[in-house]
Parts: structure tokens; sequence; C-alpha cells
């Protein structure tokens, strides 16, 4: 996973926090909840996207395993204060997947990211998607190269979303040795109990704002229905 953490703190991404999340479509009766398999971004969702053959998915209920691989995707995570956020809101599982574009799977290539969270109440959602979206816009530890902003994310009610840039010539200004080029488009939400990110991540010009807000929609409405 270092590479895409390379990409998430040069410019979350890899993320991500990320982060990313679980829509249970009628709260938290098992019997609508999505099905493990669908709760991350598809080929559908995104299409030209494959499963990354490096970087695996993986699933946890352990707040604690959670909070060990946290530092793995959010930006600049408090352990203490994160386990104290996770525990109020009732966390009950985590998920997350990369699937990158491209004939060939390299670091480099763009990659897409979601995961899921689960907690135990729509209030417990609300507080953790702030909670991300705090850390998506610290500051990357150690280097001033990266541009943060927000943008909107229309017809996704209280969705989120934040753009993390790394020119390779504000790197030589004011980077870090081995820190890449990188651009990155976050977006969160909620359904339910359930908080959901997807990023969309890779040098300069190869992805883009409209791009992420596509996949990002498309995920958003297969996961509700909508």
């Amino acid at each position: 996973m270092q590479a895409s953490k390379l990409f998430r703190l040069s410019g979350i991404a890899f993320i991500v926090l990320v982060v990313v999340a679980l829509v249970a479509c009628g709260g938290d009766d098992e019997e609508t909840a999505v099905p493990l398999a669908q709760r991350f971004v598809t080929e559908e969702d995104a299409p030209g996207s494959k499963a990354d053959p490096v970087e695996t998915g993986e699933t946890t209920e352990s707040l604690g395993d959670f909070i060990t691989r946290l530092g793995e995707f959010a930006i600049d995570p408090d352990n203490e204060e994160a386990t104290a956020v996770f525990e109020e809101a009732g966390f009950k599982g985590w998920g997350v997947e990369p699937r990158f574009f491209g004939d060939t799977h390299a670091d480099t290539a763009p990659h897409v990211v979601s995961s899921y969270i689960e907690l135990d109440s729509e209030d417990g959602a609300t507080s953790v998607l702030d909670w991300l979206e705090t850390d998506s816009k610290k500051p990357c530890p150690m280097s001033c190269a990266v541009q943060i902003s927000d943008f909107d994310v229309d017809d996704i009610d209280d969705a989120r979303g934040v753009r993390r840039l790394a020119t390779a010539e504000d790197i030589e200004r004011v980077g870090i040795e081995g820190q890449v080029p990188s651009d990155s488009y976050w977006v969160a939400f909620t359904d339910g109990a359930f908080v959901y990110t997807v990023d969309l991540h890779g040098p300069p010009g190869s992805v883009s704002e409209e791009q992420a807000l596509e996949i990002a929609h498309a995920y958003h409405d297969r996961l509700t229905g909508n």
C-alpha cells in the first residue's frame, strides 16, 4: 500500500483516507443491506477500471485493526482521537478496495479507491464523515507541496469533495525527497448508518473532477437504488 499512500500524502490518496463507505438500503436491516461484494466501486461505476492485482481489498470488523490500518489511508490521523471518534460513533466494520485504469498495472497509473465504514446510527455516520473530511484537508506531514481545495458534489445530500494536488514544480520548491506529482479527488457521503468514500488519483493530468464526480454519482446511485 506504500505507493498509494505516497499518492494520498503527496497528492489522501491512496489514499484515503482514506477513505469510503458502505451503504445499507434500509438502515441496519441485514436483509436489505448491500451485499459485501457490491459495497465497492465496480467497472460499471468506473468504466475502464480493473481490479488491482497488487493492492487487494480487505475488510475488518475489529476497531483495533481498523485504527492500525487507518495510518495508511488517512492523511495525518491521531490514533487516540480516531479511536474515541469511532468508538462513540459505534464502529461495526470497514472495507477498502482499489481499482486501476490502463492496460497493465503500475503504481503510477490512475487508481480509484472505494471504501465503506459501518456505524451504529445516522448520527454516528455524520460524525465520522465530518472527521474524515477534516483529515482529508490536513497538510501532508513534512511537505508543503500539496494544494488543498473543496469542490461541490451536486445531487448527493451532504456529500463532501476535496482535491489534493502536488505538481512537480511545487514539489521541487517545497516538497520532500521521494514525493511524486499527484492529483486526487476525494468524495464522501453517508447513507443511513454508513459512510462511503471514493478517491480518484493519479499523476496530474490523468484524472479530473468531472471523472471523479461521474464515478461518485454512479456509485451512490447504485448503492441507494436511485
